[in-house]
């Protein structure tokens, strides 16, 4: 399967499904809106995003990603209202969207995706 160089949300799931043995999906909201995939790892931190989208990238964290090459327009949403969509795929307690973020490359995934593994 050949992965588009641009990243979507539908690229995102295909990049995430090759990953089986970092990520799991983890819930997806009634409507479809949002998708949330659980980090395996000791920190289980968990994030979700559109799977439809066709252009950029928003992905919501529970933790704060590291700020690499690739990782753009990182803000603090802790105090912010969330959509209902948004609410629903977070499991809760501290796997709540706290951090929103623009994903450029597929790189950047990855290293976000180590790096909230080994963070706990």
């Amino acid at each position: 399967m050949k992965i588009s160089n641009t990243v979507t949300g539908i690229s995102a799931v295909e990049f995430l499904n090759s990953l089986g043995n970092l990520v799991e999906p983890h819930l997806k909201d009634g409507s479809d809106k949002m998708w949330s995939y659980k980090i395996k790892g000791e920190s289980n931190s968990e994030f979700a995003f559109d799977p439809k989208t066709t252009t950029t990238l928003n992905i919501w964290f529970d933790r704060r990603p590291p700020i690499l090459n690739g990782v753009a327009d990182l803000q603090d949403i802790r105090s912010k209202n969330k959509s209902t969509a948004l609410r629903r795929v977070f499991s809760g307690k501290g796997h709540t969207a706290k951090y929103k973020a623009t994903i450029e490359s597929f790189e950047a995934l990855r290293e976000i995706i180590d790096h909230l593994a080994n963070d706990h």
